[in-house]
């Protein structure tokens, strides 16, 4: 499901519309572009989802984001249940109303789902749909959404509110359970890691000022794609540059998981070798023990020198704007 068609407006009159993931494109009817900061979310053209005008009183643009977010659903018959089988409206409707989150502080984006969810209790059924829409955009490993920060308020509340059936409470309960493990800014669980030779170390014991957990497998197409994007990164590169003997700026951690530990050793020879450790997990603990969130393979966790989390679930993508950013 994409970004509708949605009108966004600058206190300078200058228009946006979002197409799809976030992308930006400038129109401005018979003026020249504009270069497009802190915009607002004012209207969507989407006619089977109507939401309520913002007040031309209210004119700081976060305010504005912060009113529309508060009264998204309004409008919305959470009652009528024909509309949990017309995507183009209430699933519509919802991307639109999470893209209006992502302009708006956590607090209020927090209370904003929080209160939608309250309303929603109206019907069952409803609730249900809802609550697995945020499920499919803010949890799921191949959700552009995915945000597991405010996916928390989420879970949250459907746990507390009693409305579902046993086993998808159960469902959610796992999910929070498995978010809260290796959160953004915590320090990374250690966990022992064995080498080809079978001697064994310690992830906190690597000494890199920067660590890629990179967990994979064998005759995984998109792992051998990434770990070649990896080596092969234009931004990457001059930070491998900065290893020596003596100091380590970047280190890949490429673990496998599995149990096929005789296919992962004649794979070995494949593997990159400078910068990386390849490694597999022996006594399956991060598997059995769900030491992490691994939703699939790969995943992706970015680790400072202190093992701290920097990025996580994330993508060479995420981590290239890291090291661009600290150019």
């Amino acid at each position: 499901m994409k970004i509708s068609h949605i009108l966004l407006v600058l206190i300078t009159t200058a228009f946006v519309v979002v197409t799809g993931c976030g992308a930006k494109k400038t129109m401005v009817a018979e003026q020249p572009e504009y270069e497009l900061d802190g915009y607002v979310l004012i209207q969507n053209n989407n006619p089977l989802f109507p939401i309520p005008k913002v007040p031309a009183s209210i004119t700081n643009e976060k305010e504005r984001a912060i009113h529309l977010s508060k009264h998204f659903w309004d409008l919305f018959s959470f009652n009528d249940t024909s509309l949990i089988s017309q995507p183009e409206v209430t699933e519509q409707g919802f991307v639109d109303y999470i893209h209006v989150l992502n302009y708006i502080p956590f607090k209020y984006a927090s209370r904003s789902i929080k209160y939608m969810l309250l309303k929603a209790q109206e019907n069952p059924d409803m609730y249900a749909h809802l609550a697995s829409l945020y499920q499919k955009y803010y949890y799921d490993a191949d959700s552009p959404f995915r945000n597991e920060e405010l996916y928390m308020p989420v879970l949250e509340t459907v746990l507390r509110s009693g409305m579902l059936p046993e086993d998808e409470q159960e469902m959610y309960a796992f999910q929070q359970e498995m978010i809260h493990k290796n959160r953004v800014g915590t320090k990374a669980t250690d966990f022992v890691y064995t080498l080809p030779k079978g001697n064994w170390k310690r992830l906190h014991s690597i000494r890199s000022n920067y660590v890629i957990l990179f967990f994979s497998q064998p005759d995984c197409p998109l792992c051998e794609t990434i770990i070649d994007n990896i080596n092969n990164s234009e931004v990457l590169k001059p930070v491998f540059s900065r290893n020596s003997f003596s100091r380590s700026m970047l280190t890949v951690l490429n673990i496998y998981p599995g149990s096929d530990v005789l296919g992962w050793r004649n794979s070995v020879s494949t593997m990159p070798q400078k910068n990386w450790i390849n490694a597999y997990d022996r006594s399956r603990i991060l598997t059995n023990n769900r030491v992490y969130d691994i939703k699939t393979i790969p995943t992706i966790y970015f680790l400072d020198k202190r093992k701290r989390i920097i990025l996580k679930d994330t993508s060479l993508e995420e981590i290239e704007s890291f090291f661009i950013s600290k150019e």
